[in-house]
C-alpha cells in the first residue's frame, strides 16, 4: 500500500490510490461487500431518469409534453457523448474516483432541482444530471467487472442492472407512498435528496478499486484471484491507453464490438417502448382506461427486476452466455409473434397481464446472460478497455434512446402500434443476428477454471 505521503503529493488521486485501493483480489463477503456497493452507487447514478415528478412539473414550470419529449432527446443524447469520456477516464485513473466524485455531484445537482422556475432552468439542471450520470456508467460497469471472476460474472451484472431498476422504483413508489403528506414537487426533491445522501455515505467510505494491475489480469475464480497481490504481478503489453481516441481506436476496430452492442440496444426496443409508451400504447391499442394501462405496464417491470439475478445465475451455472441468450430470445420473438396481431382486438386485461409478466422475465433473462458475455469479449480484447467499452454501449444505446422518442410516436400516429411493434420484432431479430456474427462464446472460457492469466495469454476471440 501506497503511504500517507502519496495522498498529499497526489492531491485526490493519491488520496484514492493510498487509501481507496485493494492490493489483494477480494473474496468471499469482502467482493460481494463491494459489488453491493456499486449498485448503491448505480442507484444514485441513475437519478437522471427520474421522471415520476413530470405531471407536477408540467403544471408548475409551465411546459408541455412535446417540449419534454425533445429535451429528454436532446438531455439522451449528450449523456451519451459524456459516456465516451467518462469510459477512458475510469480505465486510466480508476473507477472509484470517478464514480465517487460523479455521485457528489449528481447529489448537488438533485438539490439544484428545488432552483427550478421554468422551463430553461429545469433544461439546465436536468442535462448537466444527464452529463454526470453518462460519465459514471463505465467506471460502474468496469467496476462490476473486477469484482466478479468469470464464474459469477452473470450474477454481478445481474445485481448493477437491478440497481437501475431499483432507482426507477424509488422515483415511483417513494412520491406514491408520500405525496398525500408532502404535495409538492419540492419536498419530494427534497426527500428523494436526503435518501441520495444516505446511500452514498456508505459508497463514499468503503467502495474501493482494484490496484491497475489487478484490473489488468483476466480472473476466472475467486481462488486464482486470491493467490496474487498487485505487488506480484508484473504489467504486460496490454497497457493502459493513454487518450480516450486511443482506447477508442483500439476498441472499435474489432467489428465483435459493434456487432454486440448495437445488437443488443436493438433488443432493448420492447424494454424501451414499454418503459416510455407502455401506458399509452396499450390505452390506444386495447381502449383500456389510463389506471388499466398504467398497471399492465407494472406487471412487465415485475418480472424483469425479480428475473435478473436469477437469469444471471443460470448462466453461471451453466458455464454458458450466449446460448442462453440465444435460446430465451427465441422465445420472446415467439411470443412478439403471437402478441402483436392481437393489437387493435379485444383482449381482456387478465390476458395481457400474463404476456407482458411473461416478456418482462424473458428480456431481461436473455439481456443479462448477454452483459456478462460482452464483459467477457472486452476482457479478451483487453482488460485495459473495460470501462471504455461499457461507456461505448451507453453511448450507443442513448442514441437509441433518442432515436425511438421521436420515432415512435410519429410511427404509431400514422401507422399504428402493431406496425412499431413489428420494427421492434426485426430489432430483436437484430441481436440474434449479431450474437451469430460473433465467434465462439457458446461456453465460458471459466469452465473449468484455469490459472490467473494476464491479457496477452487470454487474448481475443471465442
Amino acid at each position: 500500500m501506497a503511504d500517507s505521503s502519496a495522498a498529499h503529493s497526489g492531491g485526490l488521486k493519491g488520496y484514492f490510490a493510498a487509501n481507496r485501493t485493494l492490493e489483494t483480489y477480494p473474496t468471499g463477503a469482502h467482493r460481494w461487500g463491494m459489488l453491493l456497493l456499486t449498485v448503491m452507487a448505480t442507484v444514485v447514478s441513475f437519478y437522471e431518469f427520474g421522471f415520476s415528478l413530470l405531471p407536477l412539473w408540467l403544471s408548475t414550470l409551465h411546459f408541455t409534453l412535446p417540449q419534454f419529449g425533445h429535451f429528454l432527446a436532446f438531455a439522451v443524447l449528450l449523456s451519451g457523448v459524456s459516456a465516451m469520456y467518462g469510459g477512458p477516464l475510469a480505465d486510466r485513473h480508476g473507477r472509484v474516483v470517478v464514480i465517487d466524485v460523479c455521485l457528489a455531484v449528481m447529489i448537488v445537482l438533485t438539490f439544484a432541482n428545488l432552483l427550478m422556475t421554468g422551463f430553461w432552468s429545469f433544461v439546465i439542471v436536468r442535462a448537466l444530471m444527464n452529463v454526470v450520470a453518462g460519465l459514471s456508467w463505465g467506471a460502474l460497469g468496469g467496476l462490476t467487472r473486477d469484482m466478479s471472476p468469470r464464474v459469477s460474472r452473470g450474477v454481478a451484472f445481474g445485481l448493477l442492472t437491478l440497481g437501475a431498476v431499483a432507482c426507477q422504483f424509488l422515483w415511483n413508489f417513494l412520491p406514491g407512498l408520500t405525496l398525500p403528506y408532502f404535495p409538492t414537487w419540492q419536498a419530494q426533491i427534497w426527500i428523494m435528496g436526503v435518501l441520495a445522501v444516505v446511500i452514498y455515505i456508505p459508497v463514499f467510505f468503503f467502495l474501493k478499486d482494484l490496484a491497475p494491475n489487478l484490473r489488468l489480469m483476466v480472473i476466472d475464480s475467486e481462488q486464482t484471484g486470491a493467490a496474487y497481490e498487485s505487488g506480484e504481478i508484473a504489467q504486460g503489453p496490454s497497457s493502459v491507453p493513454m487518450s480516450a481516441a486511443q482506447a477508442f481506436g483500439e476498441l472499435l476496430s474489432h467489428w465483435s464490438v459493434w456487432a454486440l452492442a448495437i445488437g443488443a440496444v436493438g433488443f432493448l426496443s420492447i424494454a424501451l417502448t414499454v418503459q416510455n409508451f407502455g401506458s399509452e400504447m396499450f390505452a390506444e391499442a386495447y381502449k383500456y382506461d389510463t389506471a388499466t394501462a398504467t398497471s399492465a405496464v407494472s406487471k412487465f417491470w415485475l418480472l424483469n427486476g425479480v428475473m435478473l439475478v436469477p437469469a444471471g445465475y443460470l448462466s453461471d451455472w451453466l458455464g454458458m452466455r450466449k446460448p442462453v441468450s440465444l435460446i430465451l430470445t427465441l422465445f420472446v420473438l415467439a411470443g412478439l409473434a403471437w402478441w402483436i396481431p392481437t393489437f387493435n382486438h379485444p383482449l381482456p386485461p387478465g390476458q395481457l397481464n400474463l404476456v407482458v409478466l411473461a416478456m418482462g422475465a424473458l428480456t431481461a433473462s436473455a439481456y443479462i446472460p448477454w452483459t456478462a458475455q460482452f464483459s467477457e469479449l472486452l476482457e479478451d480484447i483487453s482488460p485495459a478497455l473495460q470501462a471504455t467499452g461499457w461507456s461505448f454501449f451507453q453511448m450507443v444505446f442513448r442514441v437509441w434512446i433518442a432515436a425511438t422518442g421521436i420515432l415512435i410516436p410519429y410511427v404509431s400516429r400514422y401507422y399504428g402500434w402493431a406496425t412499431w411493434m413489428w420494427i421492434a420484432f426485426a430489432a430483436v431479430c437484430m441481436f440474434v443476428a449479431a450474437q451469430l456474427s460473433v465467434r465462439g462464446y457458446w461456453r465460458s472460457a471459466s469452465a473449468p477454471p484455469a490459472p490467473v492469466r494476464d491479457a496477452p495469454a487470454h487474448a481475443a476471440g471465442g
